[in-house]
This record gives C-alpha cells, sequence and structure tokens, in this order.
C-alpha cells in the first residue's frame, strides 16, 4: 500500500470529533433548567419548559426545551480533553424558533438561548486555547417559514420571491413537505451569495469569527454543485477549513465529481456495522462494504469523513444494539476504520434513548449515572489510535473477505516502514483459529505483535503470515514491536 497524503489531510485524519446537540448538554453557571428558562429568550408562544431530568417524550415537535446553552459547553471542556476529544461538533445554534435550530429565523445572529454571539465567541476562545476545533452545522437548503426572508417573498417582494420555488397555487417547495422549511432556490446567484459566495455571508462571516470547520445539512438537497463552487471559493480565503456534508448512504459520487466536501457523515459505516451485528448482513458482506468505501470515497475522502454509530437522528447505540459488548465491538470498528470517530455526547457513559426524540435526553452529570467503565474503555480506544499513526492516516487493505467464518480483517498502514496494525473482529460464537496470509511487505519475519486491546495472546509474522487464535465475539488490534535492544526490524533504506 501506498499512502501520499498531505499534512492538512493527516491533520484532519487524527481528530476525534465529539457531537453536541446544545440545547441538552450543560447550562452555563450551574444554573437549573427551571432558573434558565425563565429568562426573556424563552418567552415565546408554544415554548414548552421542562426540567432537567424530565422526560424527552411528552413534547411538541421541537418545542420542548431544558435549558442547554453555549457557556454550559465551554464550562465542560475539561470533561471533552480529559476524554481525549479534539474537536466539538455542534448543531445549529443561529437563531431559531426550535430546541434544534434547524429552522432558522436569522443565519447572523446566535441564537439568544444559547447567550448570543458572545457566548459563541467564548466558547471558540476556549477551545482553541485547549488545542481544540469548533465546527459548527449549517443549513443551506431551507429556512424556518417565519424568516424575513421568506416573509418578504409572501409579501410580495418580486427579488424575495426567487430566493424560494413558489408554485402558481400559492404553495412552495419545502423540505420533505415540512412547510415550515422552506426551500431555498439554490439557482438563485444571489442565494449563493448571501450562503458562502460573499465575504460578509453566512459561511465566511463565522469563519472569519474564529469557527474552524463546517457540516452541511443535507448534502442531496444541497447538491455536488453548489458544494463544489463552495469548496472553491471558501478555501481560496480559508484554505484550512473543512468542508463536510451530510448523507444518510453511501457517499461515494460526491468524491468521484471532486473540489467538493473533504469528507462526509459516514453513515455506509454505520449501516454496515449495526447491519452485521444485527446478523441481518454475513462478515462477507460486512468486509465488502469496506472495500466499496475505499474504492469510491478515495484515501483521503474516508479518512476525513466521519465515523459515526449515532447522533441527534438516531436511536443511541446501547439501544440499537443491545448490549454493552456489542457496542463495544462497534466502537472499536469506529475507532479503527479508516476516518474520523465521531463522538454523540453521552455515548460514553452508556446513555440509551430511542428514535427522535428519545436520543435527544439531557446530558447526565450525576456519575452515578454513568457507566464507568464504558467511559475507560473510550478513552482506552482514543488513546490507542491517537499514538498509532496507522489508525490515524494509513491506508486499509481488506483481508477477511478471503476467510471462512464470521470476522471483519484489515490492516492499516502508512508509508513508514513497519508503521501498521492489523484489525480483527470476530462476530463468531467460535474462536477464530487460521493462519492469516498478509500481503504486506514491511512486517518481515519474526516481527512481534501485541493485542492493543488485549483480549488475543501475543504473536509474531511468520514469512507473511501470522497464527491468529481470536476468541469468540471479540476483536484484537495487533501492532507491531520492536524486541532487540541493537537490532531494528524497520530500517529506513527499504522505503
Amino acid at each position: 500500500m501506498k499512502t501520499k497524503l498531505d499534512a492538512a489531510t493527516k491533520q484532519m485524519a487524527s481528530q476525534i470529533i465529539y457531537q453536541i446537540f446544545p440545547e441538552r448538554f450543560a447550562i452555563g453557571g450551574a444554573l437549573a433548567s427551571s432558573v434558565k428558562l425563565a429568562q426573556a429568550a424563552y418567552a415565546h408562544p408554544g415554548v414548552v419548559k421542562r426540567g432537567w431530568d424530565d422526560s424527552t417524550l411528552d413534547q411538541p415537535w421541537g418545542m420542548q426545551f431544558f435549558g442547554g446553552d453555549l457557556d454550559g459547553i465551554a464550562e465542560k471542556l475539561d470533561y471533552l480533553q480529559d476524554l481525549g476529544v479534539t474537536g466539538v461538533y455542534l448543531t445549529p445554534v443561529f437563531t431559531a424558533p426550535s430546541n434544534h435550530k434547524y429552522d432558522a429565523v436569522d443565519f447572523f445572529s446566535i441564537d439568544p438561548m444559547f447567550g448570543g454571539e458572545p457566548a459563541l465567541l467564548r466558547l471558540i476562545e476556549s477551545l482553541h486555547a485547549k488545542g481544540m476545533s469548533l465546527t459548527l452545522d449549517a443549513v443551506l437548503n431551507h429556512v424556518s417559514d417565519s424568516h424575513p426572508w421568506f416573509l418578504a417573498a409572501k409579501a410580495g417582494d418580486a427579488a424575495k420571491r426567487d430566493w424560494f420555488s413558489f408554485k402558481d397555487d400559492g404553495s412552495y417547495l419545502c423540505w420533505q413537505d415540512y412547510g415550515l422549511m422552506p426551500e431555498l432556490n439554490l439557482s438563485n446567484p444571489s442565494v449563493r451569495d448571501v450562503l458562502y459566495r460573499q465575504p460578509d455571508s453566512l459561511v465566511q462571516h463565522w469563519l472569519a469569527k474564529g469557527v474552524d470547520n463546517w457540516r452541511f445539512d443535507v448534502a442531496q438537497d444541497v447538491g455536488i454543485e453548489v458544494a463544489q463552487e463552495m469548496a472553491q471559493v471558501v478555501g481560496q480565503r480559508f484554505p484550512k477549513a473543512g468542508l463536510l456534508g451530510e448523507l444518510n448512504g453511501f457517499s461515494g459520487c460526491w468524491f468521484e465529481a471532486g473540489g467538493g466536501f473533504k469528507g462526509m457523515m459516514n453513515y455506509w459505516y454505520r449501516t454496515a456495522t449495526l447491519a452485521w451485528l444485527a446478523g441481518e448482513i454475513d462478515a462477507l458482506q460486512m468486509n465488502h462494504a469496506l472495500k466499496d468505501a475505499r474504492a469510491a470515497y478515495g484515501l483521503s475522502g474516508l479518512l476525513c469523513s466521519w465515523n459515526m454509530l449515532s447522533s441527534h437522528d438516531t436511536p443511541r447505540l446501547l439501544t440499537t444494539v443491545g448490549s454493552v459488548e456489542k457496542a463495544q465491538l462497534a466502537m472499536i470498528m469506529q475507532f479503527t476504520l479508516p476516518g474520523i470517530p465521531l463522538i454523540y455526547y453521552g455515548e460514553e457513559i452508556g446513555m440509551e434513548g430511542g428514535a427522535d426524540p428519545d436520543c435527544r435526553r439531557p446530558m447526565r452529570w450525576n456519575q452515578a449515572d454513568w457507566n464507568h467503565a464504558q467511559r475507560q474503555f473510550v478513552q482506552q480506544l482514543i488513546a490507542i489510535r491517537q499514538r498509532t499513526p496507522a489508525l490515524q492516516y494509513g491506508d486499509v487493505q481488506v483481508l477477511g473477505d478471503r476467510l471462512a467464518g464470521n470476522a471483519l480483517v484489515f490492516l492499516r498502514a502508512t508509508d513508514v516502514i513497519g508503521e501498521a496494525a492489523l484489525v480483527i473482529v470476530n462476530l463468531s460464537d467460535r474462536p477464530l483459529q487460521t493462519r492469516l496470509l498478509i500481503p504486506y511487505s514491511h512486517w518481515y519475519d519474526g516481527v512481534p505483535l501485541h493485542d492493543a486491546l488485549g483480549n488475543a495472546q501475543d504473536s509474531k509474522v511468520q514469512a507473511g503470515s501470522v497464527l491468529l487464535d481470536i476468541p469468540a465475539q471479540t476483536a484484537a488490534i495487533y501492532l507491531p514491536g520492536e524486541p532487540y535492544q541493537h537490532y531494528s526490524f524497520f530500517k529506513a533504506r527499504n522505503r
């Protein structure tokens, strides 16, 4: 395997991202929900005020509030840094009537419920002081039906009317037929100007304020053409900004087209992982899912995509797979497959929750509610990944499709001699006992291999192969060692 990557790609691929739904993570100043929700920002019709420990299920859609804000996030950065997180991704924070803020009424103001722009700037400063990045969520496809642009369009403003797509009967295109979210007309140059093309546009305005990266909602609606143009325009002024798209499925064509998003939310991995763990597909499909992603995304696209197992739009991992053991196998895959691990808040402490809105329960800060072993396991995975370049930005070679049984097997390797990791996830009820041929030239005969997870016995390379003995329902991450004091297996002259 030959891995030619630029420094920016390696740096992005080496991140650990933590997703936060701001309304549900923490309240600044340790205020109780009742105190926070008494503020003027919540004095709107339809707002339902709830206590931090109340259920999320008894609610009108999107209008139940618990009081989380940006200062609350800033006050928890030590917790995130201790976990091993290097960057934070927030769902939308712009002024909007709902708790999820995907229905903006103003892209250029931060919602007062979250503390306004001063709170965002404080968060950016605190993150950067700790060497951490901030990714914001942008919705370019639609706005709230109470957005001034849409109100002007309905009132007869001809220019603004062309910012949307009205039909002759007065109806209009809206996201998945939700009339509360009219779609913007992205074919209109003026709309593109205000969203990303001009220096004072949505995307560029907040990058200039210190935001590091953007995640773009519903990429299939935004479109490849817009993504390409946006990457070109924004990249000229902000070359370090990461632009990532959301697509709930296979994202290959977004990279085949070239020049658009740097990465995508890798729902493809999630679909394959959860289907395999549920017994809906076999190991052959699981191994081929990885091969298909590598072929279609390309190495850079795959490395810079987010490996996610749950989010604000899906049931939580533990609820989906039904056991801590399966959840941990899924996380091992998440942290070893090519891509950036995305941890949805609370997954590290074993939070549960079904489909939206149950997956958006407030974060549990009482440590008596935590699964401490789960948090330590996530810390262990992060530590293994962050000290292993092969797991951060190494290329991938799938090996499990040549084995009988029910295992995902792959090798990750960089262009540094011997810098590689062999990952085996044995989902079978029986041990995986076989000799595996490894078509990689720089693990030489006698190189010792140690399982970083401690599940499998130490092994060693034997003439281009390794004898595996992986217990049932476990995984191993084999890393090479240098056992001699006066001899090195991995000589630079072999590069």
